[in-house]
């Protein structure tokens, strides 16, 4: 979200951008938004409409050698349909010259959200993928530095040691969210005991203190303890490094991610297969077993029918004994001469 809003200070006035902060949004919202965000002017808010105005606003734009950008933050909260929504508006081209371009930003979250098999179409059209790996330990440092200078802390004293920064990058992992949460934490710590330096000591206190960052110090301590390695908040790599080398493992990373991805996609399809099998075999059985109830009704039905011819044939012989027995009639109480 920082490098979002950033680039959006830098790029504001040359290109013409509309922005979604807000991603709980179904895909008729979402084409609301963006005709807001475009300050445009719909003539009515059916999908047709907001359609066209949208493309003719970016057609106009394209003709005059504008630029059009829609930057979506938080994309990893986006439905499946306004994911499709957003493809369909990517599709908007005149020659060989896209329309419009979009950027995506998220939470790891995102990668799998574009795993989906249905996404495949958007995914498929995505050209440039980038994810921002954690901070090393030195960047951490710089990092934070930066962050306490433009809150305007001008001192030579730095608040946070170097090993409580060690520590800091450790828990944290390298991830800036992570980071912010442990040092206002301790700020606001220090502020309240009078403390003019964080100590390792007192960040511990931060953690033990918040439960979300005490879970996550439990993770760390568990996979140290299941003797796994610790993790490092970015290593850093050799300086005798070929620069080529340097240049071709984000590729490479990027690959290795795309292939964990797909074949996640392939697991996920298998168990959608046989989710589908059975619920097949579940559909099947249910059929099976309401035409046996209804077999069951119509016996039922049958056996009262049944029962009752056999109540009347039962009152008939009562009645043909009742007859006359030596020339009188007689009857259940008393005879009739």
């Amino acid at each position: 979200t920082t490098l979002f809003n950033y680039l959006f200070v830098k790029v504001k006035d040359s290109l013409f951008i509309g922005m979604l902060f807000n991603t709980n949004l179904g895909p008729q919202e979402c084409l609301e938004m963006l005709v807001k965000e475009f300050e445009l002017s719909s003539p009515t808010k059916s999908k047709s409409n907001l359609l066209e105005t949208l493309s003719e606003h970016f057609l106009e734009q394209h003709v005059k050698g504008e630029r059009c950008v829609i930057m979506v933050d938080e994309a990893q909260n986006l439905s499946l349909e306004t994911f499709e929504e957003l493809r369909m508006l990517s599709n908007l081209e005149i020659g060989n010259d896209f329309l419009l371009q979009i950027i995506l930003v998220g939470q790891p979250q995102l990668r799998d959200r574009l795993a989906h098999p249905s996404l495949s179409q958007l995914a498929q059209r995505i050209s440039v993928y980038f994810h921002l790996s954690s901070l090393p330990m030195e960047e951490v440092k710089n990092y934070i530095d930066h962050r306490l200078k433009v809150a305007g802390y001008n001192s030579s004293n730095s608040i946070f040691g170097r090993e409580t920064i060690q520590y800091i990058a450790e828990l944290s992992r390298g991830i800036p969210r992570i980071i912010n949460s442990i040092c206002d934490a301790s700020l606001t710590y220090a502020f309240a005991d009078e403390v003019k330096v964080i100590s390792k000591e007192m960040v511990k206190k931060v953690i033990n203190d918040n439960e979300l960052l005490l879970a996550f110090s439990k993770d760390l301590e568990d996979g140290k303890k299941n003797g796994e390695p610790p993790v490092e908040a970015g290593a850093s790599l050799p300086a005798s490094m070929d620069p080529d080398v340097k240049t071709m493992l984000p590729r490479i990373y990027g690959r290795l991610e795309g292939l964990e991805m797909r074949i996640n996609e392939v697991e996920s399809a298998e168990k959608d297969k046989l989710v589908g099998v059975l619920q097949e075999m579940l559909a099947k059985e249910h059929e099976r077993n309401l035409g046996l109830e209804q077999r069951i009704a119509v016996f039922g039905y049958k056996y009262k029918e049944l029962e009752k011819e056999l109540q009347v044939l039962r009152g008939s012989t009562k009645k043909k004994e009742y007859k006359k027995k030596n020339g009188r009639f007689w009857e259940v109480f008393g005879e009739k001469k």
